[in-house]
């Protein structure tokens, strides 16, 4: 008796030990992450390519798909460095693709180019940026427009495809 009672108080003192709550499943990670007053800076190897901030932005844990607002990049080059602001814009951090949208203004020194929407691409030794949609660039003396363009920041030039046309003289442009 005495032995079937140790027994049967071993079981009870094991089976309250499972007792309360049923075992909790891990906590799963919200899969999105949401930031105000981001200040960002991107490094390729050991040089900085670009910097800036941006109002606010949401990243997907579970895809690395960033989303921001408002954002304001500097890709510090040579002698005069390329400032990109952006409504909007949406990228992949796995694949280091970027699109901005919103009304997209790129400015160098007195010059200026405006479009709808562009992509970042990590083509080449410091990317490229690309857009389809038609393009404006102004500078002291100068309007061209295009129905697209290639800027490449690592040499600082802007290639406009597309039906490009060129206006010049005093009071063109900046």
């Amino acid at each position: 008796m005495r032995k079937t009672l140790s027994i049967l108080a071993a079981i009870a003192a094991l089976a309250g030990a499972g007792c309360g709550r049923p075992p909790q499943p891990p906590r799963a990670v919200p899969p999105e992450l949401r930031l105000e007053g981001v200040a960002f800076r991107f490094y390729r190897a050991d040089a900085l390519n670009a910097y800036g901030v941006a109002e606010n932005a949401a990243l997907r844990r579970d895809s690395e798909v960033l989303h921001a607002k408002n954002v304001v990049a500097t890709l510090p080059r040579g002698g005069e460095p390329v400032r990109i602001t952006a409504p909007t814009s949406e990228g992949s951090l796995r694949e280091r693709t970027f699109e901005a949208s919103g009304g997209l203004v790129v400015v160098r020194g007195t010059d200026v180019a405006r479009t709808e929407r562009a992509r970042f691409e990590p083509e080449g030794t410091s990317g490229l940026v690309l857009g389809d949609d038609p393009v404006a660039v102004s500078g002291r003396g100068y309007r061209l427009t295009g129905t697209g363009f290639t800027l490449d920041p690592g040499a600082g030039t802007i290639v406009v495809r597309g039906r490009a046309r060129l206006v010049t003289g005093a009071g063109v442009g900046e």
